[in-house]
């Protein structure tokens, strides 16, 4: 059996060979735990990321929903607030109706429809679900403020959905005139959403 003797040299040497594999598994530990956290700090980001875009998805599909259920619904079948087709005349003979209502005078008026969806209408397919918005502008002159008053009570609580986008109003109290000037979108489904011919 050969004995070994622990002379200074041979404890240097130990020590120093014990050091130097310390030193190359330290190494060796940080460079492989510092790229598993770039990798984690990686993928740390991209998963906010999907969590981000997947909850914009949802409330999207929730969005969407509700409008299908909206068109679907007995409500807009048999009695739309958004009617199927322009129908111009009813809807010019109701207007003149509420000025009329309110002791007031069209000054002018002006009216711009327009395709809202779908943008393009040639790759809808040949049943298009298309909802259709007219801006209308008008100015009226009344005697009082309440005809104002009245005037946008009932343009706001008539059978048609009404989105007012400018509202402008001027007072000459001297002159016993006053005008608002109104801007509003009106919508129109096509006879595909509605189940009724347009007339």
């Amino acid at each position: 059996m050969t004995k070994v003797q622990f002379t200074p040299k041979l404890i240097i040497m130990s020590i120093l060979i014990l050091l130097v594999s310390l030193a190359i598994l330290s190494g060796l530990w940080f460079t492989l735990n510092g790229n598993m956290l770039t990798t984690k700090g990686k993928l740390d980001t991209e998963l906010k990321e999907l969590n981000t875009s997947v909850s914009s998805l949802k409330i999207e599909t929730q969005q969407l929903t509700k409008q299908k259920k909206l068109v679907e619904s007995d409500m807009m079948i048999k009695a739309p607030k958004i009617p199927n087709g322009i129908q111009i005349g009813e809807f010019l003979t109701d207007l003149e109706k509420f000025v009329t209502d309110t002791n007031m005078v069209i000054n002018s008026t002006e009216y711009k429809p327009m395709l809202v969806y779908p943008a393009d209408k040639d790759n809808a397919g040949p049943a298009p679900s298309s909802l259709y918005k007219m801006v209308s502008k008008f100015e009226v002159s009344g005697a009082t403020a309440a005809n104002c008053q009245k005037l946008i009570d009932a343009l706001e609580n008539q059978t048609r959905y009404v989105n007012v986008t400018e509202l402008a109003y001027n007072a000459s109290p001297k002159y016993s005139e006053y005008t608002i000037s109104i801007t509003f979108s009106t919508f129109f489904l096509s006879e595909y959403d509605t189940y009724q011919q347009v007339s």
